[in-house]
């Protein structure tokens, strides 16, 4: 009796290396995906990175100049002054302010604003009022944010003496 099976082809050994050269094309088209994803996302990823910089340095900006203005109010509610003394007073609280943000070297202290009230209510109670104001500008250049802008702070502080 004869064996009705079929029987396997029996292939050369360089026909995997065929096969493996024919399946290879298919391969190579996925090659380079990951390479253009990147190019795709870096520059989403740079803009993103940037604006985390930006916010980083305006949130240490406006946090350095409440506390400068706080220091300029705080000088000027323990000096006392008269009419006498007003202008080396304000000089004072200036310089208080100008002291406390010159520790950073992101701050250039000419270009702050600095205004100084004192305002004497019923009964004598004194209030200083000091308003500092810095400009800002983003790291960014962009269309739809502002790029720069006026950081200002204002701390107010009862006369002690």
């Amino acid at each position: 009796m004869r064996n009705h099976r079929r029987s396997q082809p029996v292939f050369p050994p360089c026909w995997r290396i065929l096969s493996r050269r024919r399946l290879a094309p298919a391969r190579m088209l996925w090659r380079g995906v990951a390479a253009v994803e990147f190019a795709i996302v870096l520059p989403l990823l740079v803009v993103v990175l940037l604006g985390m910089t930006d916010f980083g340095r305006f949130s240490h900006s406006t946090i350095a100049i409440a506390n400068a203005a706080r220091s300029g109010a705080a000088y000027a509610s323990m000096n006392p002054f008269n009419s006498a003394t007003q202008a080396a007073w304000n000089a004072g609280v200036t310089q208080a302010v100008q002291d406390e943000l010159s520790q950073s070297s992101a701050f250039d202290t000419s270009k702050l604003t600095i205004t100084v009230t004192n305002t004497v209510e019923s009964g004598g109670l004194r209030r200083v009022s000091v308003q500092v104001t810095y400009p800002f500008k983003t790291v960014i250049n962009s269309t739809f944010l502002p790029t720069s802008f006026n950081l200002q702070q204002t701390a107010v502080m009862r006369g002690i003496r």
